[in-house]
């Protein structure tokens, strides 16, 4: 785990350019830094590490290849380094390695197969290697994009980072910031800004499962080399669920045992909920002498998860280590998390992650997740309401039904009024997630809220054309699985762990699991009201039925109540209508009586005064 960064230039690239841009990412690496610069001083790389495997100097980067031709910085692990190393001794018997990292498994798989090893890498990675022959740059992102990667491209250069707060450090992206106006619309819509837009015009997200060729006169082009649709297949519906559960229990226990390889101590978080827990509880079945989890509770009783975790823990026979957060706990951590994250970001749950990370730390430097199962196996209540809303009977009592909620007296009927609200088909998969967090929909966004719409595009998707056997719970988890994990939920977590020097991974999106997860029939993930079925039966072997089969809380925080009390002064500082008169984004009566709602105890108003908080913050410091 570690933060990269690199520049390709015309003109001539000082050292200390490199090094700013580096130096801005040692959280993310404390153990060592180095840089590189060609002998024309027209390419850098810069590198920060944490290390996980191999603990030398030898296995710090920026690493050349035998041969010097070949310079790779890398950020991630590639769990099955070690077959490739077998498999590359084969190939060639003249291979040498000097050292245990997985690093040099990439310098070597490179030199043998070039762009095409980037299939054989399995685990999370960002990747740079500069062709010293060619003069050209080579970038890879990991299939689902766990590991993050930014560019920015002009006349002059090409400049990529592990962090958007890098990217800035160089003159000609700091002085080229412009807000991307389509960005702040999604951000709006979704709570967070999907790939490839950032915040700025100008930089962007490199693409998750894509190859990326940059040539020293700056011309560059990207291609995918996967993409989740590619692992669907043909069900086979005379498999028995005694063979689908042993399957997925041996892909799950192989994808466990591969992320349990590290030199350094590991431990895992742990909610208490199915997919942590599980994750948990086949880990520690591999692991000798102490394993620690990690979680986080509420003061708030409605919240905490806290005590769940603890009784997992205990029938394993481990040491769980808990934190109960308090608000003004939260409120120290609040301003950290706004400006880490670099660009507009309203997702809370960024605190508790920040905290439970810091309190990993203290043990562990890796820790193991159980992120991913909700999109994998159907855990959201969002797929509930993609299904009713394809129901055609459904259809029909629609529009009058939206109507008839709206005004009834109950915040609760008038937020599924919103919901029911008839959209088009690109806009469905969005606009149910919007709405079951709370954001705003195109709609009222069009309608209601923005200032102007004369810039104003709704956010559209389609569904893929080899989804056609999924049913629309599958169809709107795969577009969780696109964006929203992608861009918020492993967002949070690589930038909440890293900000601590802390490595998590996630076993449940091993590349074999999601296979299995998106060719599985939907009997096996939903069944008889139960979400995430087969790995509730998966856990049955490790815990009993109390702690499994209860109400799904999330790793959410007591939003609602937070600002009305501890970070009221959140709504005032950045909400009043000055503020949001001079940034012109929005209209002030609407803002004005949304506050004065949510004040009078409209409780699912708080996402829209959270997010509204969170963009006007960012930009009155930023913008």
């Amino acid at each position: 785990m570690c933060g990269i960064s690199g520049i390709v230039s015309r003109q001539f690239i000082e050292t200390q350019s490199i090094e700013s841009l580096t130096n801005s990412l040692m959280h993310r690496g404390p153990d060592a830094k180095n840089v590189y610069l060609n002998k024309t001083s027209t390419t850098a790389l810069g590198h920060t590490r944490l290390s996980i495997i191999d603990l030398s100097e030898q296995a710090n980067q920026p690493m050349r290849s035998q041969d010097g031709r070949l310079i790779v910085v890398f950020n991630g692990e590639i769990y099955n380094y070690r077959d490739i190393r077998k498999e590359l001794q084969l190939v060639n018997s003249e291979v040498r390695f000097t050292t245990n990292s997985d690093t040099e498994i990439i310098v070597h798989a490179f030199a043998c197969w070039g762009m095409e090893m980037v299939h054989r890498l399995q685990g999370m990675f960002s990747i740079a290697i500069y062709d010293t022959l060619l003069d050209k740059v080579f970038l890879f992102r990991d299939r689902l994009g766990k590991k993050p990667l930014y560019y920015y491209c002009d006349h002059q250069h090409f400049i990529f980072a592990s962090e958007i707060k890098a990217l800035l450090k160089h003159p000609a992206v700091s002085s080229s910031k412009e807000i991307d106006k389509q960005a702040v619309h999604e951000f709006l819509h979704l709570g967070y800004i999907p790939e490839p837009k950032t915040i700025y015009r100008s930089i962007r997200k490199f693409p998750a499962g894509s190859i990326g060729e940059v040539w020293s006169n700056l011309s560059f082009s990207f291609y995918p080399y996967w993409k989740a649709d590619d692992e669907i297949l043909q069900q086979n519906m005379k498999i028995s669920d005694a063979t689908l559960k042993e399957s997925l229990k041996e892909k799950l226990h192989a994808a466990v045992q591969k992320r349990l390889v590290s030199d350094v101590p590991l431990g895992a978080f742990l909610s208490g909920g199915t997919d942590s827990s599980l994750v948990t509880a086949i880990a520690s079945e591999y692991t000798t002498g102490t394993f620690k989890t990690f979680g986080i509770g509420f003061k708030e009783n409605a919240f905490d998860e806290h005590r769940y975790a603890a009784q997992v823990a205990s029938e394993l026979k481990l040491d769980h280590c808990g934190y109960i957060l308090s608000e003004s706990e939260a409120a120290d951590i609040l301003e950290t998390y706004l400006h880490h994250l670099d660009e507009p970001f309203a997702d809370t749950s960024t605190i508790p992650t920040m905290l439970v990370s810091r309190l990993a730390r203290k043990e562990v430097k890796v820790a193991l997740t159980g992120d991913g199962g909700d999109e994998l196996f159907l855990g959201y209540g969002t797929y509930t309401w993609a299904k009713r809303l394809k129901n055609p009977l459904f259809r029909l009592v629609q529009t009058p039904l939206t109507i008839g909620l709206s005004k009834l007296g109950s915040a609760r009927y008038r937020r599924i009024s919103r919901l029911l609200l008839k959209v088009e088909r690109q806009q469905l998969r969005s606009h149910i997630f919007s709405q079951e967090q709370n954001y705003f929909s195109d709609k009222e966004m069009s309608d209601e809220l923005l200032r102007t719409t004369l810039d104003y595009e709704p956010f559209r998707y389609t569904d893929p054309k080899d989804t056609s056997r999924f049913s629309e719970e599958e169809k709107q988890a795969l577009f969780d699985l696109r964006f929203y994990l992608k861009d918020d939920l492993l967002v949070k977590v690589d930038r909440a762990s890293m900000f601590h020097g802390l490595e998590c991974r996630c076993p449940l999106l091993d590349q074999n699991v999601i296979a299995f997860a998106l060719s599985a029939p939907l009997t096996v993930k939903r069944r008889g009201g139960v979400n995430k079925w087969i790995l509730k039966e998966l856990l049955k072997d490790y815990l009993p039925d109390r702690l499994i089969y209860r109400p799904k809380w999330g790793f959410s925080v007591p939003l609602s109540r937070w600002l009305r009390n501890e970070f009221k002064y959140l709504i005032e500082d950045n909400l009043n209508s000055k503020i949001v008169a001079e940034i012109g984004l929005v209209k002030v009566d609407y803002v004005e009586n949304l506050k004065k709602s949510f004040m009078m105890g409209e409780d699912y108003l708080y996402n829209r005064i959270w997010i509204l908080v969170v963009l006007h913050k960012w930009l009155k410091e930023n913008g």
